[in-house]
């Protein structure tokens, strides 16, 4: 019996040691994942800033590490499934397919959902094996960028279970500059639970529902809504109607609406990024494409292109 006891107790070091250094090897994995991502965007080859803002680039502001959110998921690979044009930023199409699903659980949730495969990377020996794994989640327009965020996966070498470290989640590129085309997360790949790690992105809050943040360049002056941001939120309110369908199947939430100001203040390219139901998403994007003229962004004094993000709710 003593001799058991010993065993179970030497069972329980091993284990516990197992653990720590498990723990340990994780977070060496996501400090370096950081690392990596600070080098490349803090050198001009590689960076995805704009010229100035590389200039004042001195590393992403990252939420503290947490292994929460480091979770382990089963793939279930769907053979055969076509490739379709994949919603970008722009009008351009990403050509995609659903690889498979990964279930895993969070919060004590259960989640399924679909990450890619594209066509273009599936032939090259370096990413033959790359999958392509966007999320949005509740944080987004919050302390996390607005139009979701991404995350790179393998195919596992080796049976159906890989692992998604959300602390390594990256903004798309698009998030600092307009020279770049980024796929939109889809419906299906929201996630209804906050998920706080991964690249921090502080938008400026307005009044009651509306958010935005400038994400094209650093500019002196932002764009502005003729007569300021809460005549912009009694703009929407007077003009957005709830759609009918969503009110019957009770649909709510936040539906963030992405567009241009151009330099003569015009809206441009009003597109949904993250939407709640395609009649609410449309709705959004209706009232958005009808705002009058804003004030355009400036930089040192000179009018300049600003992407802008706002949600827009639709409460019952």
């Amino acid at each position: 019996m003593k001799r058991n006891l010993i065993l179970l107790s030497l069972c329980l070091i091993y284990a516990m040691a197992a653990g720590q250094t498990d723990s340990l090897t994780a977070i060496e994995e996501i400090v370096a994942f950081q690392q990596q991502l600070n080098k490349d965007y803090g050198n001009a080859e590689t960076s995805p800033l704009n010229p100035d803002d590389l200039q004042e680039f001195q590393g992403h502001n990252f939420f503290p590490i947490d292994l929460k959110y480091r979770v382990n998921a089963k793939l279930t690979v769907t053979e055969g499934t076509p490739f379709f044009g994949m919603k970008t930023s722009t009008s351009r199409l990403a050509t995609e397919r659903i690889y498979g699903y990964v279930t895993f659980t969070l919060d004590e949730k259960p989640f399924r959902l679909p990450v890619y495969q594209s066509k273009d990377l599936m032939g090259t020996a370096e990413y033959g094996d790359y999958l392509f794994f966007p999320f949005s989640d509740e944080t987004n327009g919050e302390t996390t960028y607005g139009g979701g965020r991404y995350i790179d996966l393998r195919v596992p070498k080796s049976g159906d279970s890989l692992i998604i470290d959300f602390n390594k989640a990256y903004n798309p590129y698009c998030a600092y500059s307009a020279r770049y085309s980024c796929p939109i997360v889809p419906a299906e790949n929201q996630i209804n639970i906050k998920i706080p790690v991964g690249i921090r992105y502080v938008h400026k809050l307005n009044k009651d529902s509306v958010t935005g943040d400038s994400a094209v360049v650093a500019v002196n002056n932002n764009p502005e809504y003729p007569g300021g941001l809460e005549a912009m939120y009694k703009f929407v309110q007077k003009h957005m109607n709830y759609p009918k369908s969503a009110r019957k199947g009770g649909i709510s939430g936040k539906v963030y609406v992405q567009f241009l100001v151009q330099k003569d203040g015009s809206v441009t390219d009003v597109q949904t990024i993250r939407g709640i139901q395609e009649d609410c998403n449309r709705e959004a994007e209706r009232v958005v494409a009808m705002m009058p003229k804003w004030r355009p962004g400036k930089k040192d004094g000179v009018p300049v292109t600003v992407r802008y993000v706002i949600p827009l709710i639709f409460k019952l």
